[in-house]
């Protein structure tokens, strides 16, 4: 047929607050970077002993309503008590659909395309820092006005990356995408390289990170280049194209802008990026 199924899965561990409007963005966001469109979520919710009633009921609805407004069917899943869990933890399987013609693959990166950044770093991070830290980042001196922006980052922009890899997915020369997530920014960039079997030349200073996010990290001690960053996407695109996707995301509210190129394996300079065994902020919890 013209069209392929593509699946996705992934859970929400490291956050409460917005889990299921996480889920579904972090599951949609696997499947958009290979250029597809979510359609069907099956889920799996694991919540903690004495768990209150109203509390599943809530997130089930949560999860029932976030799908309602992707237009994503909740076509089943199973719900259970799980001993030794500190908070509910859901999880996904996220199947969709993209054309044969225009599934997105990193094996298609090739040395001399573009690397673009989309979006500034770490806008999941730094609102779960706001939304589940506040007391802590307040007594490190961070300004109230910072957390509550920060806070608000789920909402708006938001941590899906939709919108603008629809903006992108038909433009000759988009060759792949990947969406940062755990490990921040940094460890994207490795896991991008390595599943196209290529290498990136990167200019860290190119990088950009929200002033916000900048100002938590610091009080607390976090690298931002490490800390969950959902809602960013990076783009590989051939390097007369990029131009013309530079475009088309700014129209879609999306800024992007080059921070990089693919190079031969072995040839670029990953190494100058911090690594990280975890997420930074795995740190406060």
């Amino acid at each position: 047929g013209p069209e392929l199924l593509v699946a996705a899965a992934d859970p929400i561990t490291l956050a409460s607050a917005g889990a299921a409007q996480a889920l579904i963005a972090v599951n949609s966001n696997d499947i958009a970077v290979m250029g597809g469109e979510p359609r069907w979520l099956l889920t799996t919710l694991l919540l903690p002993e004495g768990v209150e009633q109203d509390r599943a009921l809530d997130l089930l609805e949560e999860l029932a309503e976030a799908c309602r407004r992707a237009s994503i069917s909740l076509i089943g899943g199973h719900t259970e008590i799980t001993a030794g869990l500190d908070r509910p933890l859901l999880c996904a399987t996220l199947l969709g659909t993209v054309p044969r013609d225009g599934l997105k693959l990193s094996r298609d990166l090739r040395p001399g395309d573009a690397v673009l950044q989309v979006r500034p770093v770490a806008l999941e991070g730094g609102a779960v820092l706001a939304r589940e830290h506040a007391p802590r980042l307040l007594a490190a001196g961070v300004p109230p006005e910072v957390i509550r922006a920060a806070a608000r980052w789920l909402d708006s922009p938001g941590i899906s990356v939709l919108s603008p890899a629809r903006a992108i997915r038909a433009i000759p020369g988009v060759r792949a995408m990947h969406d940062p997530t755990e490990g921040g920014i940094a460890t994207a960039l490795r896991e991008f390289a390595e599943a196209g079997g290529v290498d990136f030349r990167i200019d860290p200073a190119a990088i950009r990170v929200l002033p916000e996010c900048r100002t938590m990290c610091e009080a607390l001690g976090l690298d931002p280049l490490g800390l969950l960053a959902s809602g960013s996407l990076l783009v590989g695109v051939a390097p007369d194209a990029a131009k013309a996707v530079e475009e088309a995301l700014e129209g879609a509210g999306s800024p992007a802008w080059v921070i990089g190129e693919v190079v031969e394996r072995g040839a670029g300079n990953l190494d100058a990026l911090p690594a990280f065994e975890a997420d930074e902020i795995t740190r406060v919890l």
